[in-house]
């Protein structure tokens, strides 16, 4: 597949809430995307998608190893990236920041999934 054609079925994946899959699909991208800027937003959707799959399944290890490295990637995140808003997804991030300690005990206080991503 070509980049345009795995990047419109990661969004496809993911705003049918297949996290899983579009996770996977946003690292393929990831591999084949060459310029940095575009690789950091690429991966932090992956790693967004991958924060979702852990909290569906209740894996809060794995969901604060990624907010390790998920709050520095979030500081580039664009508002928007091949014509997709990802404004509400910024909103999202933010959130689970604040709510997910990168160690330690905790609970997480809500169940809200990662928005659609939708053109703009």
């Amino acid at each position: 597949m070509e980049e345009d054609e795995i990047w419109k079925k990661a969004i496809d994946e993911h705003n049918a809430e297949e996290y899983l899959e579009a996770h996977e699909l946003f690292e393929d991208l990831w591999l084949e995307i060459d310029n940095r800027d575009e690789k950091d937003t690429v991966q932090t959707l992956a790693q967004a998608d991958a924060l979702a799959v852990h909290l569906q399944t209740g894996n809060t290890k794995a969901a604060q190893r990624l907010m390790r490295q998920l709050p520095e990637l979030f500081q580039t995140l664009p508002n928007s990236y091949r014509n997709i808003n990802l404004r509400e997804m910024k909103i999202w991030i933010r959130l689970m920041i604040s709510m997910i300690p990168p160690f330690g005990e905790f609970v997480l206080e809500t169940k809200k999934m990662p928005p659609k991503l939708i053109h703009c």
